[in-house]
């Protein structure tokens, strides 16, 4: 792939100088200005959006009245997510089917996997405005979809999962903690974590920024000794990231 991440960052950068600008812009008045399909400029301002660049609404998006209403701390947060992203997506081998949970860290990794051949399992519905390569095969779990996390769960959800297996999982988490392992606050997403980590042969990762480490919230997804990656940040407690080493899990810290 030639730059393919450098183009889309061009790509949605001119998004936002363009509405910046006019202040307001149709998908198709986008999609003009840039040469490309009203589907990319959809999945495009779908991220701008999350990001809190721009602001979308039915059929366009306008200009978020404050650029630097996106704080220095949520520049912080995103440039820690896609680094462990991309050391997630490190441990993809080609040809590998691969669970990601509802983590929106997890769900970045796909997006570094460069034109490995994969297959993707998710019950996140956000896979669909992500940026990920051609020779990847998406599939979604199916279920009930929960909003505003856009996940899905239920029973159809967890027939799906316990029918497939993978190779490996990338999952994220609300905390993690020595004593009470990897825990979300939703009882259905973490029925789907245990799943994803019981169904998954090969390596199991988790993928949590500074912020989780150390914290527990109330549904447990899995005990440590089940893990064998943890990749956080040079920010994390030092004392609990000792302690989860203690369980066997091997910590990777990225520098930030």
């Amino acid at each position: 792939m030639k730059n393919t991440n450098e183009l889309i960052q061009k790509r949605k950068n001119k998004i936002v100088s363009l509405l910046q600008e006019f202040n307001a812009l149709s998908v198709l008045e986008l999609a003009n200005q840039l040469g490309i399909s009203e589907i990319t400029v959809r999945r495009d301002l779908a991220t701008l959006d999350r990001m809190g660049l721009v602001r979308r609404f039915h059929g366009g998006a306008e200009k978020v009245n404050n650029i630097d209403d996106y704080t220095e701390e949520n520049r912080q947060l995103d440039c820690i997510k896609l680094q462990l992203a991309k050391k997630a997506a490190s441990f993809i081998q080609e040809n590998d089917t691969i669970f990601i949970n509802t983590s929106s860290t997890a769900l970045l990794s796909l997006s570094q996997t460069g034109d490995k051949r994969l297959t993707a399992i998710t019950n996140n519905v956000k896979v669909a405005n992500l940026d990920h390569n051609p020779n990847s095969t998406i599939i979604l779990s199916g279920g009930e979809i929960r909003f505003p996390k856009e996940a899905l769960v239920g029973d159809i959800a967890i027939d799906s999962f316990s029918k497939m297996k993978a190779d490996i999982c990338i999952i994220g988490c609300s905390g993690i903690t020595a004593e009470d392992g990897i825990t979300t606050p939703i009882f259905h997403e973490a029925k789907i974590n245990k799943l994803i980590i019981d169904r998954t042969q090969g390596l199991k990762i988790v993928v949590a920024d500074y912020r989780k480490i150390g914290k527990t919230v109330s549904f447990l997804s899995g005990r440590l000794e089940e893990i064998d990656y943890l990749i956080t940040d040079s920010f994390a407690d030092a004392h609990m990231i000792e302690k989860i080493e203690q369980k066997g899990v091997k910590v990777i810290q990225i520098p930030i």
